[in-house]
């Protein structure tokens, strides 16, 4: 069948079942109006059993029931005034419904001792408490029918050299890697840890909570612990020894995961959201309360960081690992199971979740996917089983042998501190060098895993798949063909049907006889693959196909923190938004790609498919691109390390870089060659003499179109004051006003003035006429700036990218519409003076396209100069006025700037000091910490030398508290000349000039304080929420935006004035 054709079949099916629940939904709501009618009529109803009952199942509705109809209400009415065997029957109904609205039991309950996982997986089921816990024993899924005598049964070296030993390295059909399983080695003994002294335990929890990590008891987790009060684990530490005898990738996973759980601590120690944590290194170590103020401190950090990790986890399994399953990347295809969230049943009832999981026997045979191991793997093993058993070959190896030697090795390792893995050494403050673990994971990536069958496992893994077949044999495992039937698979009836292979299934009739007496180990290793279709990308053997998903949902819809207890309030809000999957996100929606870029920063490159697709090799993923249509958007060569970056901070070094012509340039010039196109973008710009003659004409004509800088800065005041009043509002009897200054003030008051003067017609609602809202044009015009000017996390850069790109497109389109036409038939410029009324600023905008047309001709060049202001004017002014309001509000701060603002004769003296309090305000607490530039030309700065092409971070708030420059640096001195000592990065001052910027500041500070009473809002409404995070370089202080993400941008604080 054709694609077209299937697509026409699904399209009327579609139509099919849309018509008949239209229909059924018109019928019922139908019945719905009729019931509401003769109850509010009070008329008798005599319908029937079966008519009163659809009633109770339009409260059923599964989309949410709109209880402002009602219905509810009226059957109880009903009900009130019958007293029939119909109305009896119709309240049984009811209570039914209501019972049923909550789970009973109670999925869980409230306090720490729910909330937080224990380290041997206990308590997950609050109800059964030791389901799913450690050192317990297996469970058993399926009844054993065929009797599989264990004297009558193949000796499992036989089978291993028979069926399983590989002939030869096949390359796994898909493309998988040999990092999908080394990170499936790290699923699978998240959950499985069978004891060698009694093989019917399983010694690590049944939930996907990253025990290889963590450790699968307290003793084992206490190792890792750095209990300090801050939460952390000890660096790059892992609870689980057993892991050191698998491919070195594996360990490189558990050591990430350490460190971000490290950086999930820290940042939730720095952003404190419930305001009870304290810096450990604020508490004298000679306190004697020291220890106990820590205490609760730290194992409240530890155990959310924890959790927020475990999700993480879980978030790689659901991304990655399935896309890799499913095949979903060779589709380019980000959608995955959501098996989390509440499902209502047909009759209301909940359909159960976290009620706990207990790992199987069968399970346990089905996860031997040794067939899969790589060539490189493969000799990496045979060498451990050489240094681990000398002078013995594979074939002589006991099991016996084994567990002698592992106990051995156990008992003589050292602290987990110096664990070390495939021949990586520790530096001196115990971490690995980053380089050192991606070359792992590089080379993880390169290398292709096997494929699945028979015939198709290394030779050095005997002793593994004798143990696990004795194993099988010991706890009675079932056949082959009662799992089949179990899952609803079809049985098979022959060893051919079960294995077309006529060697295999004639050697394994040989060993077995009957199809029906293949024991489940063997056969799931040895069945017959998957082939690469649509939906299939592990290409296992076809039970094992089925059977994976169905564990899959078990381990994770059964697992309460990961259902009831995911929650913002358990993880916190920044912790839970930080641990969600990002479908839209590169990599498809990739996880470990995000894992990769936060934990090995510079390793990693943010348009790398080894980073965004380290679970299929980069020549399948080659291929996959180009099919797809993606290759552009990705760089398939082995990523190198990105270079350092020097900073500067000394202030003679700091004002050369800023004042120099010539020597250095932006360092993002060549991001807004990606997103702007040809000249005119002056504040970002590749050629910094051209940039300079642009921005000086552009801040001429500004000027000039406006009429001066002082009707400039009158606009700002009036319309500072107009948002001020207009947006407050009062609490019931009070006349105090409360305005939130940051949202509904500052963000917008730039935004009015710039939009204005770039023809973008602002809307007072997301309905109303206009282009955009104040609030949408300040989200994509931070987006901009932000990808132009300031740190982006690299995983998040290839996604704020695309959408600087279509922002400056959308935003280009709307300015050419007032200057986009010649100098003398400018397009727009007459429409828009017909739409709006003739105003002070629609006849700047006029004056401003002449004056644009008089430097440059080129349309597109006038409209890239009106967007740099547009960028460069706006965001960055709105978070400087910000940090000054928040600053001088301080009570603590002196009154000067309220005094000043207040007075009714405002002198140019007057303005030149308030100015030097905004200069000063800026230069103590600035809208950010310094800016990127890079050098154009082998060049000299002070003592540094720097190469062509190098990046330096300029970093201008150290270099503003320089005491040889600014006397008693900490002190307020609104005195201080000449004003040119200031130092000004990327933003306003640079698009607009640092003289007519400050001027603007200048008087949306004095429209402000010169309100009476103005104080901060109460209690936390008016605190500016912003917390200081190592993990960017170019702000001091970080936000968290309504989504709960890392922002450098302000998002709220109440005021209040009377």
């Amino acid at each position: 069948m054709s694609a077209s054709s299937h697509s026409r079949y699904d399209s009327s099916a579609s139509y099919d079942d849309d018509s008949q629940s239209r229909s059924a939904t018109y019928k019922q709501n139908k019945l719905v109006d009729d019931f509401r009618k003769q109850i509010q009529k009070g008329n008798t109803i005599n319908w029937d059993l079966g008519t009163l009952e659809g009633i109770v199942d339009a409260l059923r509705h599964p989309d949410g029931i709109d209880d402002r109809k009602m219905l509810l209400e009226h059957i109880l009415v009903y009900l009130s005034q019958h007293n029939t065997k119909m109305s009896a029957t119709l309240q049984s109904k009811t209570v039914q419904l209501l019972y049923l609205d909550l789970p009973h039991p109670p999925e869980t309950f409230v306090g720490n001792t729910y909330s937080w996982r224990t380290a041997d997986g206990s308590n997950n089921n609050a109800q059964a408490p030791d389901l799913g816990k450690a050192y317990t024993p297996y469970a058993r899924s399926v009844q054993q029918t065929q009797a599989l005598p264990q004297n009558e049964l193949p000796d499992a070296g036989l089978v291993f050299d028979t069926l399983l030993r590989r002939e030869e390295f096949v390359k796994h059909p898909a493309g998988l890697s040999s990092m999908m399983f080394s990170f499936a080695a790290l699923v699978i003994h998240t959950v499985f840890r069978t004891s060698h002294t009694d093989v019917n335990i399983n010694e690590t929890s049944s939930y996907v909570d990253l025990s290889p990590l963590y450790g699968h008891d307290a003793a084992a987790l206490e190792k890792i612990r750095v209990r300090d009060g801050r939460g952390l684990l000890k660096p790059d530490t892992f609870a689980e020894d057993r892991l050191l005898l698998l491919p070195p990738a594996v360990c490189v996973l558990l050591v990430l995961f350490n460190r971000n759980h490290n950086y999930i601590a820290k940042m939730l120690l720095q952003i404190n959201e419930r305001g009870t944590y304290v810096d450990p290194d604020s508490i004298p170590h000679d306190d004697p309360k020291r220890a106990s103020k820590l205490l609760a401190q730290e194992e409240e950090i530890f155990q959310i960081a924890r959790l927020v990790n475990c999700a993480w986890f879980g978030s790689a399994v659901f991304s990655d690992y399935f896309s890799a399953i499913l095949g979903l990347v060779r589709q380019g295809n980000s959608w995955s199971l959501n098996p989390f969230g509440e499902i209502r049943e047909a009759d209301h009832s909940l359909f159960e979740r976290g009620r706990g999981n207990a790992c199987s026997v069968e399970f346990n045979c089905l996860y031997r996917w040794h067939a899969t191991t790589s060539q490189a793997d493969e000799k990496w093993v045979e060498q451990l089983f050489a240094q681990m058993f000398k002078g013995k070959t594979w074939d002589q190896v006991s099991p016996q042998d084994f567990k002698a030697m592992a106990k051995q090795a156990q008992a003589m390792e050292p602290d987990v501190s110096h664990w070390t893995f495939g021949n990586l050494q520790r530096q001196e403050d115990g971490t690995f060098k980053d380089s050192d673990l991606a070359g792992v994971i590089h080379a993880a990536t390169e290398h292709p895993a096997g494929e699945f069958g028979a015939r198709r496992t290394p030779h050095v893994m005997r002793l593994h798949e004798i143990m696990g077949i004795e194993s099988n044999r010991t706890w009675g495992v079932c056949s082959l063909n009662d799992f089949r039937k179990f899952l609803g698979l079809k049985t098979y009836d022959s060893f051919l049907e079960w294995n077309p292979d006529p060697t295999i299934a004639a050697a394994a009739e040989k060993l077995y006889g009957d199809i029906n007496r293949l024991e489940l180990y063997v056969g799931l290793q040895a069945e017959a693959a998957k082939p690469v279709i649509e939906g299939a990308g592990l290409c296992p053997s076809y039970t094992i196909s089925r059977a994976i998903l169905s564990d899959a949902i078990a381990l994770t819809r059964g697992d309460r923190f990961f259902t009831a207890d995911y929650t913002p309030y358990n993880m916190t809000s920044w912790g839970f938004a930080d641990c969600q999957r990002v479908p839209d996100g590169p990599g498809y929606g990739s996880t470990l790609g995000r894992l990769f870029l936060r934990t090995l920063p510079g390793q990693f490159a943010g348009d790398s498919s080894y980073t965004w697709f380290p679970l299929m090799t980069p020549d399948a993923m080659t291929a996959i691109l180009e099919n797809l249509g993606d290759i552009k958007k990705y760089d398939v060569e082995k990523p190198l390390p990105s270079p350092p970056t020097y900073e500067l901070g000394d202030y003679k070094d700091v004002a050369h870089v800023l004042w120099t012509q010539g020597q250095f340039n932006v360092r993002y010039s060549s991001r807004a060659a990606l997103v702007v196109s040809g000249n005119g973008f002056f504040i970002a710009s590749g050629d910094p003499e051209r940039a300079l003659g642009e921005h000086e004409a552009f801040v001429k004509a500004l000027v000039a179109a406006s009429g001066s800088e002082q009707e400039i800065a009158d606009w700002f005041f009036a319309k500072t004051r107009e948002l001020m009043i207009g947006e407050s509002y009062t609490a019931v009897g009070s006349q105090t006003k409360h305005v939130d200054i940051v949202r509904d003030v500052l963000r917008h008051v730039p935004m009015h003035w710039a939009a204005d003067l770039a023809g973008i017609r602002i809307k007072k609602s997301s309905d109303s006429e206009g282009d955009y809202t104040s609030q949408q044009l300040f989200d994509m015009i931070s987006d901009i700036y932000s990808f132009l000017f300031l740190d982006v996390e690299e995983s998040k850069l290839m996604t704020i990218e695309s959408t600087a790109r279509s922002s400056v497109q959308n935003l280009l389109q709307i300015i050419k519409r007032s200057y986009g036409g010649s100098r003398l038939s400018i397009t727009g410029v007459f429409e828009s003076i017909a739409q709006w009324f003739s105003g002070t600023q629609t006849s700047a905008r006029h004056e401003l396209a002449e004056h644009l047309w008089n430097f440059s001709h080129d349309s597109d060049t006038v409209c890239n100069m009106v967007l740099a202001l547009l960028v460069g004017s706006t965001v960055e002014m709105s978070q400087a006025l910000v940090n000054i309001v928040n600053f001088y509000i301080d009570p603590a701060k002196p009154k000067d700037v309220n005094v000043l603002a207040s007075k009714t004769g405002f002198s140019k003296e007057d303005e030149s000091t308030l100015q030097g309090f905004v200069l000063e305000a800026l230069r103590l607490d600035p809208s950010f910490r310094g800016v990127y530039r890079e050098s154009i030309q082998p060049v000299s700065v002070g003592y540094h030398k720097f190469h062509a092409a190098q990046r330096v971070f300029v970093n201008i708030a150290n270099a503003n508290m320089d005491s040889d420059v600014f006397a008693h640096p900490r002190t307020v001195n609104p005195k201080r000349s000449p004003l040119r000592r200031y130092l000004f990065g990327d933003g306003t001052a640079k698009c607009i000039g640092p003289e007519l910027s400050t001027k603007i500041m200048t008087n949306v500070v004095r429209a402000i304080f010169s309100l009476p009473h103005l104080q901060r809002g109460p209690g936390q409404s008016g605190t500016l929420k912003r917390f200081q995070a190592e993990v960017v370089q170019t702000s001091t202080y970080v936000y968290l935006s309504p989504t709960q993400q890392l922002s450098p941008w302000a998002t709220s604080m109440v005021v209040t004035y009377e």
